[in-house]
């Protein structure tokens, strides 16, 4: 297998920090395993083709003892309508017969010879009987061997099927981890400006966003906006902007569905709006900057026909600063 596209990642991990080296030793494991399993993959699939080449020459033994079964029936069936017809002749005019014969001779070495002769016919038919037994011997012993080797057909193809079904979902499961790694990855910077240090991601996926620096613009009841609202469509997965564990869920009628991610370093991370959160939102959860936790909404006071998220920075929990450049460091 050839190895996948990720030596621009791997180079850059070589200088980040530990975070982003320990999502980068994720990959290579999950790299690994996908060409692990796809050479397995390749050798099972020889061993596959092997075994079907075996399940072919029995399909071809079961049609050739199909045919030898076949005609051996049909002999047996002719031998035995002779041996009957004989031992009907036999029984009904044999001992007349052969007297008959033998007085009916010009001579006592004629009738000798001819005494012979019944004695030749008489040990045909016995040899004949012989042959009736051998024949449904043969046909007892090729259909017994028939029944076994379809047998054997069954169950070898019963197994080929499941093993590579196993194999196929163990690929396929190896190769989307592998996948939503690399993509992780590629969303993960590592940034070193004023309060945020670490490695970031951003929350929604390159070119399906777009924000401006609105901190402190007025809003409905005389509040001042507090955080950046990042516009995407409806449903667009939301991702971890940092290394952390999901702190808390939140629903109000101001700010809908909502989630609170405390980073490593204590800051709070908080997304307001979101349609519904992903399996890895739940609370309690750890995640990687650039793991998908939610999907984007328009819930609590925001507009369906713009849905965005309302994103708040609060450095180690305290009061929220102005995320615009946390954004455009994490974003652009």
């Amino acid at each position: 297998m050839r190895h996948l596209p990720v030596t621009l990642v791997l180079a850059a991990a070589l200088s980040l920090a530990a975070p982003f080296a320990v999502a980068a030793d994720d990959l290579d494991r999950a790299e690994e395993r996908v060409e692990r399993l796809t050479e397995e993959h390749g050798a099972t699939t020889e061993a596959y083709e092997l075994a079907w080449s075996e399940l072919e020459t029995v399909r071809l033994e079961l049609d050739e003892l199909e045919t030898r079964a076949a005609a051996l029936r049909t002999e047996a069936r002719e031998i035995e309508h002779q041996l009957g017809d004989r031992a009907r002749s036999m029984f009904m005019h044999g001992a007349t017969l052969q007297l008959q014969t033998m007085l009916n001779a010009d001579g006592a070495g004629i009738a000798i010879e001819r005494a012979g002769m019944v004695s030749t016919l008489q040990r045909r038919e016995t040899a004949g009987l012989e042959e009736a037994l051998a024949v449904r011997t043969s046909l007892g012993q090729t259909e017994q061997l028939l029944e076994e080797r379809s047998a054997r057909l069954d169950e070898l193809s019963e197994q080929l099927e499941q093993h590579a079904q196993q194999l196929r979902e163990d690929l396929d499961s190896a190769q989307s981890t592998a996948d939503e790694l690399r993509t992780r990855a590629e969303r993960r910077r590592e940034i070193e400006r004023g309060a945020q240090q670490g490695t970031y991601a951003c929350i929604f996926e390159p070119g399906a966003f777009r924000f401006r620096d609105s901190w402190g613009e007025p809003r409905s009841g005389g509040r001042s906006h507090r955080g950046t609202d990042v516009f995407a469509r409806m449903d667009e997965p939301v991702y971890a902007f940092a290394d952390g564990v999901i702190h808390r869920e939140s629903n109000s009628a101001l700010g809908g569905l909502g989630l609170y991610l405390r980073g490593d370093d204590g800051t709070i991370f908080y997304y307001a709006h979101l349609n519904s959160v992903a399996e890895r939102g739940a609370v309690g959860t750890r995640v990687e900057a650039g793991e998908h936790i939610a999907y984007n909404g328009a819930t609590g006071n925001a507009s369906r026909s713009a849905p965005h998220v309302h994103f708040e920075v609060h450095p180690g929990g305290g009061a929220a600063v102005n995320p615009y450049p946390w954004l455009v460091a994490a974003c652009h």
